[in-house]
């Protein structure tokens, strides 16, 4: 071979291999170039858990980087912040985290795009119905739930064994067995819960109500408000009792946020505490809880032996935005978001309460989590709170209602009338689907 031809075969050899390199340099920076960025407006990342569901996924999709944006840890500050979001379109909302009453009032306000054509019928079978049905409006599927909750009592199981006391059955038990261990234990109150004047007094008012017999509406999708009966009075007056007759809780319970009850438990000052399931995580953190391996968890106690022990169903879904223009990568992510594996995450981590059947069968699960035999029950006596896009109105009447008469401004009396006011007023302008 002459040096010419070498020379020239040395230089397509060159030129093949510049090519080739240019190629997947070119590939490469295109892919970047491609890349999407959604934004997900999450609960705050409380131990990491949504960080590491977030990387996980990003492994799994190069193509789509998340950016979390943390929503306020109170419930009503989550909604008021996303509402904004929205509405000043300062920055896209792409996903959102939905508490379990809200997927109406995307559903209405035409913020939320809906997803029946992008779920199947056994993506959806996954799932518990609860969870489920709670993401339905008008026919249609909103959201996606990836964790579900319901209201639990914990309890001191240390000082319960030492005064050789069951764990009560009633409200009235609970009461009685409160007295007794409070007189003879220093510096610690019977009962503690979050009824400051938010959401979680509503889904705390309403269990008392429902359990005592009562009810907000009439049946499940009646317009009719049934609130003001004896036994929704009864109700109210009980909880009343608790603060101001029966003094098993302090004036700071109507201060109380969840964050703030839990502490007041976990620093040993209280005996009973009713919570959601994410509690336990932490009440067995030695770093957050004094109360490490002291603590037990039980069902709702029952307003009386003739009635029920109800709890309000709680939980969060994820919704995609019906404004992004990047939907195809956010419902990718919400379903990422709400799949077995990333719910499990949750569960280990923050004792959240997976939305997804099998999860319940799992091992390591029940192992984190022992309380979580006492949940299926739960399930189904757990009751949806009104199904509404005026939601926002109908919780605020009642928990401002309540609220005043938990400190003594209203009577029960007065409180349940004036809620019965309000929510004639709201149904009579709006329409209503209520539970």
């Amino acid at each position: 071979m002459s040096k010419n031809r070498i020379k020239i075969a040395i230089l397509l050899s060159v030129i093949i291999v510049i090519g080739f390199v240019s190629y997947i340099y070119t590939q490469n920076n295109q892919s970047i170039k491609e890349q999407v960025v959604i934004n997900y407006y999450s609960q705050p990342d409380i131990n990491g858990v949504v960080s590491e569901i977030i990387s996980n996924f990003e492994k799994l999709h190069p193509d789509i980087k998340v950016n979390l944006v943390e929503l306020p840890p109170n419930t009503d500050d989550k909604l008021i912040t996303i509402k904004k979001a929205f509405q000043s379109g300062e920055m896209q909302v792409d996903v959102f985290d939905s508490d379990i009453v809200w997927p109406p009032i995307f559903a209405a306000s035409g913020w939320a795009e809906p997803l029946d054509e992008h779920v199947s019928k056994e993506e959806l079978e996954k799932f518990l119905p609860e969870s489920v049905n709670a993401n339905l409006y008008m026919g249609q599927l909103w959201g996606l739930p990836y964790r579900i909750d319901a209201g639990m009592l914990y309890y001191r199981k240390d000082l319960l064994e030492k005064y050789n006391k069951n764990v009560p059955m009633t409200w009235d038990e609970l009461v009685e067995t409160s007295i007794y261990i409070m007189e003879r234990e220093d510096n610690i109150k019977g009962f503690g819960a979050s009824w400051d004047e938010f959401e979680g007094l509503t889904a705390n008012a309403l269990e008392y109500i429902w359990s005592f017999g009562g009810s907000i509406f009439s049946d499940t999708h009646s317009q009719q408000v049934n609130i003001n009966t004896k036994e929704s009075i009864d109700a109210l007056s009980f909880m009343v009792d608790m603060i101001h007759k029966h003094k098993i809780t302090s004036n700071e319970i109507t201060v109380y946020s969840s964050g703030d009850v839990r502490e007041s438990f976990f620093n040993g000052d209280i005996i009973f505490m009713r919570d959601w399931s994410s509690g336990w995580e932490l009440s067995q953190d030695p770093q957050n809880s004094e109360v490490v391996g002291k603590v037990g968890i039980s069902e709702l106690p029952l307003g009386d032996m003739k009635g029920n022990n109800y709890t309000t169903l709680g939980g969060w879904q994820v919704m995609v935005s019906s404004f992004s223009n990047k939907k195809e990568a956010a419902i990718e992510f919400a379903k990422y978001r709400t799949s077995e594996e990333a719910q499990k995450v949750g569960a280990l981590k923050m004792s959240h309460l997976p939305s997804i059947k099998k999860l319940y069968n799992d091992s390591e699960i029940n192992e984190s989590m022992p309380f979580l035999k006492y949940m299926y029950p739960s399930f189904e006596k757990a009751y949806l709170r009104p199904v509404s896009p005026y939601y926002a109105e109908i919780s605020k009447t009642i928990q401002n209602s309540v609220h005043r008469a938990l400190l003594n401004e209203l009577t029960p009396t007065q409180a349940i009338e004036l809620i019965e006011m309000n929510l004639k007023n709201i149904t009579q302008t709006k329409q209503v689907v209520a539970n």
